[in-house]
C-alpha cells in the first residue's frame, strides 16, 4: 500500500511586525489595542532592558507579531 503525502499550499503570505512599548502591562495592552493586533497575533513577548549610558533608553517590552 502507497503512503499518501499532504501537500501545503501557501495562499497568504504571512510577514512578522514587531513593536516596542513601555515595560507597563497597561502601556503594553495600549499598543497592541492600537495596532490591532489579536492575541492569536502574538508570537512572542520579550523584555529589553534599559540603557543607563550614553542615551538613556527606560526598558521595554518588544513584541513580535504575525501580519496578515
Amino acid at each position: 500500500m502507497p503512503l499518501e503525502k499532504e501537500k501545503t499550499v501557501l495562499t497568504q503570505t504571512v510577514r512578522i511586525r514587531e513593536l516596542y512599548a513601555d515595560d507597563t502591562v497597561v502601556a503594553l495592552n495600549a499598543a497592541l489595542l492600537e495596532r490591532g493586533v489579536e492575541i492569536e497575533q502574538i508570537i512572542s513577548v520579550l523584555t529589553v532592558p534599559g540603557q543607563a549610558m550614553g542615551r538613556p533608553i527606560p526598558p521595554q517590552f518588544r513584541v513580535l507579531y504575525r501580519s496578515i
